[in-house]
């Protein structure tokens, strides 16, 4: 009996050691499952980064020159400091020795980290990193061998605050551009352009990023290169700015704020933009600092935006010449229809006032351009209602984006019955036109649009399609020739021949003359706030002045530029920007130049 329950002692033994086995070889299996099919790729990627590293060449962006060649945008030598998280023992006092070493904050490289796309990538701790940083981690390669010192090219801006809404600027890619399409295969921490050309022009002028595969020993430190894919530099942008230009329409705003553009109204090509008050995209380049960055978004004078296409502005007076064309063109009036000022006009029970309080008479279309008078096209805009002169104003491309080759570019609003229907719920009122035909009530435009439709006048009838860039890579792009709006040759002489007397003949723009050069333009002043309440401030406020237009061609016959210049809140648009056009025009028609500065490529 003893020796049967020593032999089932013995067996359940045994039945427990099986079972021990089998449980330990399952969990082996599970275990080797796990490391080698579910974590394989991970543990292979960790293998090969102790034996190699995977640098990136940064490709030096394209560089932009102006129509002569002279350099608006290049790159400088500058060195970023890299790291690789996964190869420091103690990453947070690896973070806490960067920060003293470099003088930047822990919470800063934390960030940067945890930015980053995929695992094992080199994260850029320091951008723009000084000599002293550069000697810094090189003295300390042994102690921090997971720290990389990169040769990259550095974005250069040598006009600074000039022409930077036109070149824009460039940044960090986002974590939004990050998940965006048009921003496919691009690496985190990588510079992308953010505004202006930069922007709209990005995948050109990144051209194509290299790798250095570089052989590590066990303390991660290099020990040979052993392949090198070469960075590809982004093609060169040839540009039909002209940089002696760009400078004169900044010299001509001095301090005061607005914008302005000049474009060939041959082409459509745009010679110089200006947008005040702007910024240093220098700054950016590097990445710029938080504080920095809050106060430039927080800042009530709004320096980021491009007043010349985000800017919608209402066109006062400009809108003149839209209603003389459409009067025109309808019948509603002919060169020589006169029309009588009194100082106000009472039309569906309300009392309307020209700028002249005593009127100006028995008035033509020629001198009503000239001195800009309400009363003549408030009777004009009546007769011709909202709907025509709708029709009229986006024929000359008001109301939707020019198709500049600049990000962002806004509409304008032209209002209609329709319009107001779909967004206010309420049918249009006849009495809302007369605000419409000078210029007021919900109409809104940008500058580029205005320059467009002077150069419209200018060149026959032909809205041209602004563009920035003439050739990439020494190749040159195609651009749509300025297209027929279809308006009869007598209606453009008309228009023309009251701008010439704006500024010619004693009228609201004569102190935009050139000696020997036949200038044409149109004075506008837009209100910002009611007539009353301007009249109540007494123009103590400056916030609460209009702001000054001034948009014309020149010379009168076969005209080589059109423009459109606005000074915020400079009340009116004779005193305040007819004067900056003087001085852009006076660069162009320049004595010293056998030929005027401007090309019409």
């Amino acid at each position: 009996m003893r020796i049967y329950e020593d032999i089932r002692l013995a067996q359940a033994r045994v039945a427990v050691l099986q079972y021990a086995v089998v449980v330990a070889c399952a969990s082996l299996f599970v275990v080797f499952w796990y490391l080698q099919v579910l974590r394989g790729h991970h543990y292979r990627e960790l293998a090969d980064n102790n034996q190699v590293r995977q640098v990136p060449i940064q490709a030096p962006r394209g560089p932009m020159l102006d129509h002569s060649g002279a350099i608006l945008v290049e790159n400088q030598a500058s060195f970023s400091l890299l790291l690789r998280p996964e190869d420091c023992p103690n990453l947070d006092a690896t973070i806490a020795t960067l920060s003293r070493l470099l003088r930047i904050s822990e919470s800063q490289i934390r960030e940067r980290i945890a930015r980053r796309g995929a695992p094992f990538q080199l994260v850029v701790v320091k951008a723009n990193a000084s000599p002293q940083d550069v000697a810094s981690v090189v003295a300390r390669r042994l102690e921090l061998p997971q720290l990389e010192v990169n040769p990259v090219p550095l974005r250069s801006y040598p006009l600074g605050t000039a022409a930077a809404h036109a070149l824009g600027r460039v940044g960090e890619i986002t974590e939004r551009q990050l998940g965006s399409e048009e921003y496919a295969g691009v690496r985190s921490g990588a510079l992308v352009g953010q505004a202006g050309l930069e922007a709209s022009y990005n995948r050109f002028l990144m051209g194509h990023e290299g790798v250095r595969r570089v052989i590590v020993n066990s303390r991660g430190v290099e020990v040979r290169e052993e392949k090198r894919d070469a960075a590809v530099d982004g093609p060169q942008l040839d540009l039909t700015l002209d940089a002696a230009l760009q400078q004169a329409m900044e010299q001509a705003f001095a301090r005061r704020a607005g914008c302005g553009v000049a474009l060939d109204p041959r082409t459509g090509a745009v010679l110089a933009l200006v947008s005040r008050p702007s910024f240093d995209p220098n700054d950016f380049s590097t990445g710029i600092e938080p504080t920095r960055w809050a106060r430039l978004m927080a800042d009530p004078d709004t320096p980021l935006i491009n007043r010349v296409i985000q800017g919608q502005y209402s066109p006062g007076s400009l809108f003149k010449i839209i209603v003389a064309t459409a009067g025109l063109e309808e019948g509603i009036i002919t060169p020589e229809t006169t029309l009588h000022c009194g100082g106000q006009i009472t039309l569906y029970g309300n009392v309307f006032h020209c700028h002249r309080a005593q009127g100006h008479g028995a008035i033509s279309l020629r001198r009503a351009l000239a001195e800009s008078c309400n009363v003549y096209f408030f009777q004009v805009g009546v007769k011709l209602a909202i709907g025509r002169i709708a029709r009229y104003a986006q024929k000359l491309g008001l109301g939707t984006p020019t198709g500049f080759d600049l990000p962002h570019e806004m509409s304008g609003l032209i209002p209609d019955p329709e319009w107001k229907q779909r967004v206010q719920g309420k049918p249009w009122y006849a009495g809302e036109t007369v605000s419409v035909a000078i210029g007021q009530g919900q109409v809104t435009v940008t500058p580029l649009q205005m320059a467009c439709v002077a150069a419209c006048v200018a060149n026959g009838g032909r809205l041209p399609k602004p563009y920035f860039v003439r050739a990439i890579g020494g190749v040159p792009q195609p651009h749509a020739a300025p297209q027929s709006v279809g308006l009869k040759p007598e209606t453009l002489a008309a228009v023309r021949d009251g701008m010439w007397a704006v500024v010619n003949e004693h009228g609201s723009g004569w102190r935009a003359q050139i000696a020997g050069h036949d200038v044409c333009g149109k004075t506008g002043s837009a209100q910002v706030v009611s007539h009353e309440r301007l009249v109540r401030s007494g123009g103590a406020n400056e916030q609460l002045l209009p702001h000054a237009w001034f948009i014309g061609f020149a010379p009168r016959d076969n005209p080589r530029v059109a423009f459109a210049f606005l000074v915020e809140h400079g009340a009116a648009g004779g005193e305040a920007a007819a004067p900056v056009a003087q001085a852009f025009l006076q660069r162009f028609f320049s004595a010293d130049d056998a030929a005027p500065v401007a090309r019409a490529n």
